[in-house]
């Protein structure tokens, strides 16, 4: 029995959709912490926030590969995370818009790869940083330091690891939204998925951009 295309909903970009209000939110509330935290709370305290120096003898007693692995992790998380915020945005409106065009569904699907490609981005730099991690008794020096080599490869994977991560996040979220306009777009008139396609892949090749950086950072790290 065909269905009175009348009486179905008309798509419409859905909630999760505002993911950039939700990642300045995010951004702002981190800010609002810290600055209680190092700020307010030393002040009411009458304590006074400890010198930079003393910041730094503590960031410097951290183990260059602890900085390493940190980098790894957050590049791979921040990855999977701009990859899931994608795929959530741009399946929840292909899903939408399908109910009036499910013509959609199959050449819409595009867009889902190229967030779950995100995903790969930071898996494949984080295999190379992996790697890069090697530990071995040339690494530390007679008196017990690390020697010049192992502390700048821990801090140079560590700034990879940042970069890639919130490069593919970024990726990721810009994605979800233009897939989600794209098949918004599609199911009002089918003329429009390509030209709106365009620019979903230059949105994709953001997170190209990124690995392709994290891959330069890394290429030259000898931690031994």
């Amino acid at each position: 029995m065909p269905v009175n295309a009348e009486v179905l909903p008309t798509p419409t970009r859905l909630p999760p959709d505002d993911a950039m209000y939700v990642v300045g939110s995010l951004i702002r509330y981190i800010l609002i912490i810290v600055i209680v935290v190092f700020g307010i709370i030393p002040t009411l305290c009458g304590t006074v926030f400890p010198p930079f120096s003393a910041l730094w003898s503590i960031l410097k007693a951290v183990s260059p590969y602890a900085w390493a692995s940190m980098g790894t992790g957050i590049g791979i998380a921040l990855s999977i995370l701009g990859a899931a915020w994608g795929i959530l945005t741009s399946g929840a409106s292909i899903s939408g818009a399908a109910i009036r065009a499910p013509e959609i569904r199959s050449k819409n699907l595009i867009s889902i790869i190229f967030c779950e490609a995100v995903a790969i981005y930071g898996v494949i730099l984080s295999i190379i940083m992996m790697g890069k991690i090697q530990a071995s008794s040339s690494s530390v020096s007679s008196g017990g330091a690390y020697n010049y080599g192992t502390i700048v490869g821990g801090y140079t994977l560590f700034a990879a690891g940042i970069a890639v991560g919130i490069g593919n996040m970024a990726c990721g979220i810009a994605v979800g939204i233009v897939g989600s306009s794209c098949a918004i777009a599609d199911a009002h008139s089918s003329s429009l998925f390509v030209k709106v396609l365009v620019i979903e892949i230059f949105a994709s090749a953001l997170g190209i951009f990124a690995v392709i950086t994290g891959i330069l950072m890394a290429q030259k790290v000898q931690m031994k």
